[in-house]
């Protein structure tokens, strides 16, 4: 299949108008002024999602009694130092509980027992920084948090990360003051949760099978919200902290599709942590080799978790029942993963942070059933599918850059849209693709190029999870420099059916193949 290149896009518009849908492949334009207006053909797809709206006057203000904090709702108990150690000791164990002897003050237990906790954590810590090979991270700059997540200029981003339930039209928004208002349609209330802990979010994630509980990846650990909507109940919404030693600043967190399990990593820990919320307890999956872990990615069948480490080393684990957790390791040629989104049927997309990036394609599923068993070099291999070398579209001497690095990646539930965001342009690109059999893309073509208003880029991006057949609309949600949140509506002019989302029993594992295109793996 041709490599498709952002060459064979059409020229975009340059005036000052934004695109606002795409409606049997015609592109929608529309001013600010009339984006509310009921007349405009778009607006009767957009019904059903929530108006949101972000102004910067509203950061880190005195909150109303909407706000949420979800560490105030209790009185504290104060008990004495030696009855917390042992709580903690018999709770999450011994190193814990030197922990936190070692962080009081030597009066609270004494000089002598503060001299001995404080040299038996330097000895746990060089025993850790050995094992794990932990690094300081830096504050800036490649390695950096900034430069991890998926959201554009996260450091100075007016938002920093949205998501969309899977089931209903409940949208969470993060801004660059770490709160989280939650977006609701009919529910004209809009909660906002804050947490003492709750700083530096890098993720934020919808748990399944679930209508208002919602985990976010924060720079001390991960907090799991459980929401109350309406007026009435908001002072009702709580959170629990959940930590390990050594596993922070969390960058990546996840829900398994059937909402029992998450899973976090972070840029610091060479582990994932799969949590039992229920129980708060969290089990490490320990692997040695490529640092710490950028993010992590569920299939949607959850019979695959994608790993990525900060170097050029990712994991993709079968979790199948039948047989024990085990991973694939598997290295790029240079760089690190950067992004990465499963499709149906086990269709995993990634692509490295190298400027200019190549999208790879990687088909997991194997089809027992064909007894003509093509050659094993043909069995699964990584392609290459689209080629993200910088393109310049000019018009009147003016001119806009469009490809380069990638910073996010969505793929729409149903798996015919691909929607990209660069580093260092102003366009979102949309990209079509067609999946065959075995997993594999079949087909790809250039939808169209989403651009703002001037002056705007684009921040974060999630597609809407909730597909409806009959309404036969995708839906982009884009967040913008200026603290606007637009849903763009995709209209197909036939009715397509959804791809179903099928997948293998878990007792089958991937087999051991190579890449091609100079990708390889490695054991």
């Amino acid at each position: 299949m041709k490599i498709l290149s952002l060459h064979e896009f059409d020229a975009p518009s340059f005036d000052d108008l934004a695109t606002v849908a795409l409606i049997e492949d015609n592109l929608e334009y529309c001013d600010y002024e009339h984006l509310s207006d009921e007349l405009q053909p778009f607006s009767k797809y957009l019904r059903e999602y929530p108006e949101v709206s972000i102004a910067p006057d509203i950061l880190a203000t005195r909150e109303t009694a909407r706000a949420v904090w979800g560490d105030g709702l209790f009185l504290p108990v104060h008990d004495s130092i030696f009855k917390k150690i042992a709580s903690t000791c018999r709770e999450k164990g011994l190193t814990e509980a030197i922990c936190l002897a070692a962080s009081t003050e030597p009066e609270e237990i004494t000089p002598v027992l503060h001299w001995i906790v404080t040299r038996l954590k330097w000895v746990l810590d060089l025993i850790d920084r050995g094992t794990n090979q932990r690094e300081d991270l830096p504050t800036s700059g490649s390695g950096s948090v900034a430069d991890i997540v998926h959201t554009r200029d996260w450091e100075t981003s007016l938002i920093r990360s949205i998501a969309w339930h899977p089931h209903c039209p409940r949208l969470a928004v993060v801004t660059r003051d770490d709160r989280i208002r939650i977006f609701s349609q009919g529910i004209p209330v809009v909660p906002i949760l804050r947490h003492s802990a709750q700083k530096s979010i890098c993720c934020i994630s919808w748990r399944p099978l679930a209508s208002r509980e919602l985990a976010v990846a924060c720079h001390t650990g991960v907090l799991v919200w459980t929401i109350e909507l309406g007026a009435a109940s908001n002072s009702l919404s709580h959170a629990i902290l959940l930590k390990q030693r050594n596993h922070a600043p969390v960058t990546s967190v996840t829900w398994h599709p059937q909402g029992d399990l998450l899973v976090s990593c972070s840029s610091a820990d060479t582990h994932i942590i799969i949590w039992d919320t229920s129980k708060r307890e969290g089990v490490p999956l320990r692997r040695v080799g490529g640092g710490g872990l950028c993010f992590t990615r569920w299939s949607s069948c959850g019979s695959r978790l994608f790993s990525a480490s900060c170097r050029n080393i990712f994991r993709v684990w079968n979790t199948g029942v039948a047989t024990s957790w085990h991973a694939e390791k598997w290295t790029v040629p240079n760089g690190r993963v950067a992004v990465a989104c499963f499709g149906p049927n086990l269709t995993l997309l990634f692509a490295s942070n190298e400027d200019p990036a190549m999208i790879f394609s990687l088909p997991l599923q194997e089809n027992i059933f064909d007894v003509k068993k093509s050659s094993s070099d043909d069995a699964k291999m990584a392609t290459p599918l689209i080629d993200l070398t910088k393109v310049n579209f000019s018009s009147n001497g003016d001119y806009v850059a469009v490809g380069g690095r990638i910073v996010a990646m969505e793929w729409d539930p149903t798996g015919r849209y691909l929607a990209i965001l660069f580093q260092d342009s102003p366009w979102v690109a949309i990209i079509k693709t067609k999946l065959g059999n075995l997993s594999r893309v079949v087909e790809i073509k250039p939808s169209c190029l989403v651009k703002g208003f001037p002056g705007e880029i684009p921040s974060c991006m999630n597609f809407y999870q909730k597909y409806k057949e009959d309404s036969n609309m995708i839906c982009l949600t884009i967040a913008w420099s200026s603290g606007r949140i637009q849903h763009f509506p995709i209209i197909e002019k036939e009715t397509v059916p959804v791809v179903n989302v099928s997948c293998l029993s878990h007792s089958y594992s991937l087999a051991h193949d190579t890449y091609n295109f100079n990708l390889r793996a490695a054991f």
